[in-house]
């Protein structure tokens, strides 16, 4: 086999050692009845830059099993973060949304205002900020992974509960405040604010119009497509069409942020 068509595994390296450490991981803490979250955070740890990626500076040898190309690893990370999007998607509706309006706009935007108000108070107070790091600060604080409590609660089968649905209806507000907030980050950073703040609004424009798209086409498209997917009683072509609209909405994501 040449030289160009042989399979190059150092290519390949971070993927298979991130997929291998999953596969380890995760049955290992199911088994001792603890969060392969918390897992997979102590596995990022060891495995990553300041752990034996610190270590093969002076033993070689361990740099076979160090994640040192945080960028290859970052992708497989945004790749599944995109399917976890993809999964609580599956989930909402506008029936739902509509149905949990009070607890998403309402104790949700609570939950925001409330907690980032206390925390910018604090940085205001007790570390002596200025107003506007301190809303910052105050509603960075006030955030919640989405990517850490959501598996969690399927995890313990909450998810359809009123403790799941509150926090679900907490988690996606919190989503939703994540680019008003990075339009203020980059409005209060910059030295002429105005100029920098309007040309970032108009940064966002085509964003909200990709996902006035996205919205209009899952309801158009999507829906009779997998309405077709689900009567051929396929699983195969189920994850292909599903892989298919995942990679492509993310595509069509990134192509916009560029």
């Amino acid at each position: 086999m040449s030289g160009t068509a042989a399979f190059q595994w150092g290519e390949y390296r971070e993927a298979l050692l991130f997929l291998g450490t999953a596969g380890v991981v995760a049955p290992l803490f199911h088994r001792l009845r603890v969060s392969p979250i918390i897992g997979f955070l102590l596995a990022g740890a060891a495995l990553g830059p300041f752990g034996l990626g610190k270590l093969a500076e002076r033993h070689e040898f361990l740099s076979a099993i160090a994640l040192s190309d945080l960028e290859g690893v970052a992708k497989i990370a945004e790749f599944g973060l995109v399917f976890l999007l993809f999964m609580i998607g599956l989930e909402l509706s506008w029936e739902r949304l509509a149905r949990m309006r009070l607890l998403v706009f309402g104790l949700g935007l609570s939950q925001v205002v409330l907690c980032g108000g206390a925390m910018a108070a604090a940085g205001v107070f007790w570390a002596g900020l200025g107003p506007a790091p301190a809303a910052l600060l105050g509603a960075a604080l006030a955030m919640s992974s989405t990517a850490i409590v959501i598996p969690l609660l399927a995890e313990r089968r909450r998810l359809n509960r009123a403790a799941g649905r509150a926090a679900f209806s907490v988690l996606l507000l919190q989503d939703l405040m994540v680019a008003p907030l990075l339009f203020l980050i980059s409005f209060l950073s910059e030295p002429h604010a105005e100029t920098e703040g309007l040309k970032a609004l108009l940064a966002f424009l085509p964003a909200l119009v990709a996902m006035a798209a996205l919205i209009a086409g899952g309801r158009l498209l999507l829906r009779p497509l997998f309405h077709l997917v689900a009567a051929a009683q396929s699983i195969e072509l189920f994850t292909a069409t599903s892989l298919l609209v995942i990679i492509g909405a993310g595509d069509a994501g990134a192509d916009n942020d560029q």
